[in-house]
């Protein structure tokens, strides 16, 4: 008797357990099982499982494109890649590679670039970012070569910037000036291209990537990626280099003294930062008049 009875209410648990159950609805990736493939007429397959099928015309241009800008008068598009730039007329969809694969027509980097493309005032005249050289470079489209290079390296008021890192750019019409981002001096540059030289540095959050102006032309808006600051360890120079490396990691993350920084072997390590600071992974408000951080 007692056998039936727990069988009996096995059998009641397992009815009431199958009218609760709820049904789910998994949302999957419509390619799982497909190999990734590019197909220019219909839908390609990313590597993701994803489905893509681009809208209007398509056209072949190098790799990893960057940044792009398309002219004030809409005849001309840019494309930034790694050392490399895309001039696209827009009318006959017919793009231009610079450096030429023949070697005609040289490139005007040379430490690679990113990200940075604009036009100037003339839409014959772009600004590159020559990245890791720490330049802006104009270059003219219709003559096809470099016509200057302006450096962000140097003094601005009391302060030497080095080893400067162009990031994004954009032309300011109504000023004549260029707004340039330095990645590696954690700034923002203003740089007026009547005289060509630096009027302000402004300091920005870790790593500033993207930048933005306001339709009214009152504000620029610094998009800041980095989660920390790194810095080198006090007193590191190219001759001691050796001597002053340590042989493990000198902090746990998000602690005192990766914060606050420490000492291992003698030897003063700066901290990098709290990853909760308005400087980590913010969007800056800068006030153009005042060359102000007004919110962060």
């Amino acid at each position: 008797m007692r056998y039936i009875i727990t069988s009996l209410f096995l059998l009641l648990l397992n009815l009431a357990n199958a009218q609760t159950k709820k049904t789910v609805t998994a949302l999957e990736v419509p390619g799982k099982f497909e190999y990734a493939r590019i197909d220019e007429k219909g839908v390609s397959v990313l590597p993701s499982g994803r489905y893509i099928n681009p809208a209007g015309e398509m056209i072949r241009i190098t790799h990893d494109p960057f940044g792009m800008r398309v002219s004030p008068d809409g005849t001309k598009a840019i494309t930034l890649h790694n050392g490399v730039f895309t001039i696209i007329d827009l009318i006959s969809m017919k793009p231009t590679r610079v450096p030429s694969y023949d070697g005609k027509t040289p490139s005007p980097f040379s430490k690679g670039s990113f990200l940075g493309v604009d036009f100037g005032e003339q839409s014959h005249i772009v600004y590159l970012s020559g990245g890791d050289n720490g330049a802006v470079l104009i270059y003219d489209i219709q003559q096809m070569r470099r016509i200057d290079s302006i450096s962000l390296n140097g003094k601005v008021g009391s302060i030497l910037f080095e080893d400067s890192f162009t990031s994004d750019l954009l032309y300011n019409s109504d000023k004549n000036e260029l707004l340039v981002l330095d990645r590696a001096n954690f700034r923002m540059v203003r740089i007026n291209m009547q005289t060509r030289q630096i009027e302000a540095s402004i300091p920005c959050g870790r790593l500033p990537f993207g930048l933005s102006i306001s339709p009214d032309k009152k504000y620029a808006f610094v998009a800041n990626v980095g989660m920390y600051a790194y810095p080198l360890i006090e007193g590191m120079t190219e001759q001691n280099y050796d001597s002053m490396l340590i042989s493990h990691p000198p902090y746990g993350d998000n602690t005192k003294e990766s914060i606050n920084g420490t000492i291992i072997d003698g030897k003063k390590i700066p901290g990098v930062g709290s990853p909760s600071s308005t400087e980590a992974m913010s969007v800056f408000v800068i006030d153009l008049a005042t060359n102000k951080v007004l919110s962060n």
